[in-house]
């Protein structure tokens, strides 16, 4: 799941020009800098209070802090996360806080999907024949496509197919993790 969470954090990071990548997520988010930037790169907005060079370990967890605070105001869940936890390096709770954004991520794109599409008028609505996204004439669509050539169009919706699987192995390998630890909480049963 680390890995997961590091291929997904650093394609948002290197997608808006940043030179800075996560090589170990347990270890590079805990003076809360790159978090800041990640969720700022995320969210498509500043983080206020961020300090660029935490000299002491207060300055971390001040840094992180604005960061929990900021997810919570736009109504990310990081009921159980704490910025001492995630200074420490405790895998659980950074693991927890991306899993809470790359939902936030999730939804906040599908927000986006469903303000963006056009409304069918209602004669398309009752007609038989699904609209023309939806029929399979890939040619077609290639070739009168607005954004460039059909090699850098079919590139780009074989780019957005990767990352909608790698998120949604994201979520699972987090899902998963999450059920095992919640297991592995549970008292063992006694024997009759």
């Amino acid at each position: 799941a680390s890995l997961i969470y590091t291929d997904w954090a650093n394609h948002y990071l290197a997608k808006s020009g940043h030179k800075r990548l996560i090589k170990d997520l347990q270890t590079d988010v805990t003076d809360g800098v790159l978090l800041a930037e990640i969720i700022q790169v995320v969210a498509n907005e500043k983080i206020d209070d961020i300090n660029g060079c935490p000299k002491s370990r207060s300055q971390m967890i001040e840094n992180i802090d604005a960061c929990l605070s900021f997810l919570a105001a736009k109504g990310v869940n990081i009921q159980g996360l704490s910025a001492e936890e995630i200074r420490n390096g405790n895998l659980k709770a950074i693991l927890g806080l991306f899993f809470s954004l790359s939902r936030y991520k999730q939804q906040q794109q599908q927000a986006h999907r469903q303000n963006s599409q056009p409304s069918l008028s209602s004669a398309q609505s009752q007609s038989t024949h699904p609209p023309l996204s939806h029929q399979s004439s890939a040619p077609a669509q290639l070739s009168h496509s607005p954004h460039g050539t059909p090699a850098v169009t079919a590139q780009k919706k074989y780019t957005q197919v990767c990352l909608c699987i790698l998120h949604f192995l994201a979520v699972s390998a987090a899902l998963i993790h999450h059920c095992v630890i919640s297991i592995s909480l549970l008292p063992l049963p006694q024997a009759l």
